[in-house]
């Protein structure tokens, strides 16, 4: 059934209105000086992620995804890009894994920052391999992260290797019309189709926006919607 958001677009796109610029990397150098050093200013100074609200709206979020606390008790969570806040939070009782190339600062120098309370974290970003994470994975999720980064290729490539062979990867993301300094990548389905194919990763489901989980608003800030991508491993 289509939503709202699905007919505008196609409608969008017959009319020529909205052309997308698509991007999918940058140098890490800018991505460094510019995204990120915007990134952390952001989270250094945004008081409402440490708000009850924040866990309200991902419980939201989550569900309306389909996702339920208990699901992955006792099993791994990989979180791709955590910010400062543990959303994964949400799932109880398990292994949650962050992988945030600012976690260390955010940690250092935001009063109450809790990615401590994972298990594990690793200050990288998500182009790096993290070795130890390498066919662990239960869940890697990513939630407003990916146009934020700098290499979309290798950061799909390192989350296939993540997964165990009936892992999921559940990748959630703001579709711009171009890149910006805080966006370094501008990703549609066009440019994401063939990366996941190179990578091994089969599209299980792919969805829009994200209904009424944000009072109305179907991206997480920037752009006409989000994408969302439910992925496998297509190699087993």
């Amino acid at each position: 059934m289509s939503t709202m958001i699905d007919v505008k677009r196609v409608v969008n796109r017959l009319l020529g209105r909205g052309k997308v610029v698509a991007k999918t990397t940058e140098s890490r150098e800018k991505w460094a000086s510019e995204a990120q050093e915007g990134e952390f200013a952001f989270h250094k100074t945004n008081k409402w992620r440490q708000t009850p609200d924040f866990m309200i709206q991902t419980d939201r979020l989550l569900r309306h995804f389909g996702f339920t606390p208990e699901q992955y008790a006792g099993k791994v969570v990989v979180d791709v890009g955590a910010g400062s806040m543990l959303r994964t939070r949400f799932f109880t009782d398990a292994h949650l894994v962050v992988v945030e190339p600012l976690a260390d600062r955010f940690i250092a120098e935001i009063p109450g920052c809790d990615l401590n309370n994972a298990a594990e974290v690793y200050s990288l970003p998500a182009e790096q391999l993290v070795e130890p994470l390498v066919g662990r994975s239960d869940l890697v999720i990513s939630i407003n992260v990916l146009d934020h980064c700098y290499d979309f290729p290798q950061i799909v490539d390192n989350i296939r290797q993540y997964l165990k062979p009936d892992g999921l990867a559940f990748l959630t993301f703001d579709m711009h019309d171009k890149a910006d300094h805080m966006h370094p990548l501008s990703l549609t389905e066009k440019t994401c189709k063939p990366i996941f194919d190179n990578a091994k990763l089969r599209i299980e489901k792919l969805t829009t926006g994200v209904g009424d989980a944000l009072d109305g608003a179907q991206t997480y800030g920037h752009g006409p919607f989000t994408l969302n991508y439910w992925l496998r491993r297509a190699d087993v």
